[in-house]
């Protein structure tokens, strides 16, 4: 082979070298442009769904991918702790719900702290904890479901032991002098089998869980834990309107950032996420989940967190609830 064919061969080598390259710079260009929204349950459940439907709508409007990625495990710290030790880089956000306030006062360690290591970027939807018997059971309200239980001790199944639904139904006992027995689940969904099938007679969980039971007439729902009634749902009464107004309390569906996350990200996101909240699309999608979009501002949204704090913080010491 000539000088000149070996010049030309490794100049065609080098070209053909570098090409190769191009792939691998694309893909690592591609992984910055990606962001995880990791969420605190299984997939399937409110937060999982709120996620999906956020990150459907997202990705082409910031034009990054968005992988909704489940974490699920002791109560939402699992998921919680992964973010919070996350890099502040603006590509790992949760979403996490009540468990995000309630956690640090039930665990002995939680594995973070909401105030200081979790940002508040935007809150997605609230929903009530809805108060349901199996059909079965002579109970239509809740006079008669306290009556019933001052004879005879009721079970009611729920998520698990420092959620949403049995902070309710905990804070009910002292209000009315109700006799419950909370029996925890790994998951709304089993509770709310378990209800249907007549294995417990009481049920305390999300809309989006035992709405399709309550349309069926599966379930019978004698009261909703939100300040007014539910759309949709309005002939179910408020724990307000029946005396119990002190157990008043949404479920919450929200995005939080790790610590550190500039506030030109934060300001950034909760301004696209707010707006998406506001297309008909998207309120109708998280209105079929039995939410409520919300899509407030940061401030808005911290506030909101503040308050559920103090509220939490109060119902929890005077239950003494707390997970081993």
């Amino acid at each position: 082979m000539s000088q000149k064919s070996i010049s030309h061969f490794i100049t065609s080598a080098i070209a053909m070298l570098g090409m190769c390259t191009i792939p691998l710079q694309v893909n690592a260009q591609a992984s910055s442009d990606t962001i995880k929204l990791i969420v605190i349950t299984a997939a399937g459940g409110a937060a999982d769904q709120a996620a999906r439907i956020v990150a459907e709508k997202l990705a082409p409007t910031i034009n990054k991918t968005v992988l909704v990625e489940n974490k699920p495990g002791a109560g939402g710290n699992i998921a919680s702790k992964f973010v919070a030790s996350s890099k502040p880089d603006g590509l790992t956000f949760l979403m996490t719900s009540n468990n995000h306030t309630i956690n640090p006062f039930i665990y002995k360690d939680a594995g973070y702290a909401t105030l200081t290591d979790l940002l508040p970027v935007v809150q997605v939807a609230r929903g009530p904890t809805v108060i349901a018997v199996n059909p079965q059971t002579p109970i239509q309200s809740m006079k008669e479901l306290v009556a019933s239980s001052q004879i005879r001790p009721v079970s009611y199944g729920s998520i698990g032991v420092g959620s949403a639904a049995h902070l309710v139904g905990e804070c009910l006992k002292p209000v009315t002098g109700a006799k419950f027995e909370h029996v925890p689940y790994k998951g709304g969904a089993p509770a709310v089998f378990d209800a249907v099938a007549g294995h417990i007679p009481l049920v305390m969980s999300s809309l989006a869980s035992l709405g399709p039971y309550i349309k069926s007439g599966k379930l019978r729902a004698i009261a909703v834990s939100s300040a007014e009634r539910w759309p949709g749902y309005t002939d179910i009464p408020t724990l307000n309107e029946l005396g119990m107004g002190e157990c008043t309390y949404d479920i919450w569906l929200g995005i939080v950032a790790p610590k550190g996350t500039p506030a030109s990200i934060v300001n950034s996101m909760n301004q696209e996420i707010s707006g998406l909240l506001k297309t008909k699309e998207m309120q109708d999608k998280i209105l079929g989940m039995g939410y409520m979009p919300v899509g407030n501002t940061v401030k808005e949204f911290t506030d909101m967190v503040n308050t559920d704090i103090n509220k939490t913080s109060k119902m929890i010491k005077s239950m003494h609830v707390q997970v081993e």
